[in-house]
């Protein structure tokens, strides 16, 4: 008989905090029962998930929030749209609905077309024209790098909230998900002869914050340096970048030296998954 791998995702934004730790990424059974509250990170990260498996064949049985309030804030977020189940109705945020619902993009021109919607919604939420900007200029960036260069069968996901505290007890902020399942960063520079011997891929994570740091002959690479300068000028903020068997933790500031952490991932995540916090907004 086939051997049944199941892959729990439980509690409060497991994925996000590194609290899952399968023995691999490809599950028969993907068990969301116990799971108590989703950041846009982990939204993402489980549609790349689900998708990818359908991709390869998987079909994996999925066991659904037994929370009726977590169901419905998936529903709300967007998750139900791609994942089978009976998910039941929205209505998880009274107060807080998501500022972008989990959006599949498909290429580069696809997330050109949603870019005067997102500005006026965007615009209206945070009031600051620079502060809008800015924070539009982190997220196209890292959707367009994702679209143009991640090679995901899936596409991109992409999914972002703004929590005022309201109803969600959080430090006000807005937060991002980006989430694919194609090469990966590591992978993608290593196409690059100069970054192609370089084995340890939080150390390409790493690279790829540098300019003309790119797994192209072309002279590019700055698409992670304006990211991380606009997340530096925003305020406060946390991009978390999870690729291939590597992670780069980044904590900026408009002063002072940013806090930076690398570590390895067993198994390697199949994609790109990032997370984007930026505070105070």
């Amino acid at each position: 008989m086939p051997t049944v791998s199941r892959l729990t995702i439980a509690g409060s934004s497991p994925l996000l905090a590194g609290d899952v730790l399968p023995e691999s990424w490809a599950p028969s059974d993907l068990d969301l029962s116990a799971l108590a509250w989703a950041t846009p990170f982990d939204v993402a990260a489980i549609a790349a998930l689900s998708l990818r498996l359908e991709v390869l064949g998987h079909s994996p049985t999925v066991t659904l929030p037994a929370d009726p309030t977590v169901r419905a804030y998936l529903v709300d977020m967007g998750l139900d749209e791609f994942m089978p189940g009976d998910w039941g109705s929205g209505g998880g945020f009274a107060v807080e609905p998501p500022w972008l619902r989990l959006t599949l993009v498909q290429s580069a021109d696809a997330w050109d077309d949603l870019q005067a919607h997102l500005w006026q919604v965007a615009r209206k939420i945070l009031g600051n024209y620079d502060l809008t900007q800015r924070t539009l200029d982190i997220l196209g960036e890292l959707v367009d790098n994702a679209a143009t260069h991640g090679q995901s069968e899936v596409g991109t996901l992409v999914c972002a909230q703004r929590y005022t505290g309201a109803t969600s007890g959080l430090p006000p902020g807005i937060w991002f998900g980006i989430a694919d399942a194609g090469i990966g960063i590591p992978n993608h520079l290593r196409l690059n002869p100069k970054y192609s011997g370089i084995e340890r891929d939080a150390q390409l994570i790493g690279l790829a914050r540098r300019q003309w740091v790119t797994g192209t002959a072309d002279h590019r690479g700055w698409g992670l340096v304006d990211v991380f300068e606009n997340a530096t000028a925003a305020g406060p903020s946390r991009i978390l970048i999870r690729s291939g068997g590597g992670e780069g933790d980044f904590r900026l500031r408009p002063s002072g030296h940013p806090y930076t952490r690398y570590r390895a991932l067993q198994p390697p995540i199949p994609g790109t998954w990032i997370h984007v916090r930026v505070e105070g907004c």
